[in-house]
């Protein structure tokens, strides 16, 4: 039987999104083919939860690259849970803005 997982996110997550809108404001379909892809990654996560790497710099993480971004995010097999931490740009400095 396949388990299905639970998705959660995070605040940070929540506010790494308005980031990116603002960011993208000049750029809407930069910003739509982004949150589409974003959103097809997302709803399969919780089928193959452990389908992308672990990030080596941080490996309570698993990392997925869209485009210029990266989706930090974990999950427990224990308790059926995988959270979504971090929208992140790829060209910030990524370890630092993961300790916040």
């Amino acid at each position: 039987m396949d388990t299905t997982y639970k998705l959660s996110y995070i605040s940070t997550f929540h506010a790494d999104v308005a980031q990116v809108v603002a960011a993208l404001d000049e750029s809407p379909r930069k910003a739509a083919r982004i949150f589409f892809k974003l959103d097809k990654i997302l709803a399969n996560l919780v089928l193959l939860p452990e389908m992308f790497p672990v990030y080596e710099d941080f490996p309570i993480f698993r990392k997925i690259v869209i485009e210029d971004y990266i989706v930090f995010y974990t999950f427990d097999r224990l308790s059926g849970l995988v959270e979504v931490h971090r929208l992140l740009y790829g060209g910030m400095d990524l370890p630092v803005e993961l300790e916040k």
